[in-house]
């Protein structure tokens, strides 16, 4: 006996609103306590994701909306200790 696995039709979905979204980059050196002081930088942002790759010693934070200016934020984590080099695209 066969079974075959059918996928139900989908009805289609309201187109969503594009979203604006900055992500921020940065060279990470020293990461104990890192998230906490980045929280406490990013507090009133949408943060949807933050990201740290210790292979790299990278830092990525990706801020939606387009209520602030790019150049704030990048000097907010410019200035924790640790963390290097911010770029945002």
């Amino acid at each position: 006996m066969t079974t075959l696995a059918v996928r139900p039709e989908v009805p289609e979905a309201e187109e969503l609103p594009e979203r604006t979204l900055t992500v921020f980059t940065a060279r990470v050196v020293e990461t104990e306590g890192l998230f906490a002081r980045v929280a406490v930088q990013l507090n009133p942002y949408d943060v949807r994701e933050l990201r740290l790759c210790f292979e790299t010693g990278t830092l990525r934070a990706v801020v939606e909306g387009d209520g602030f200016h790019a150049e704030r934020v990048a000097a907010r984590l410019n200035k924790i200790i640790g963390v290097l080099d911010v770029t945002h695209s």
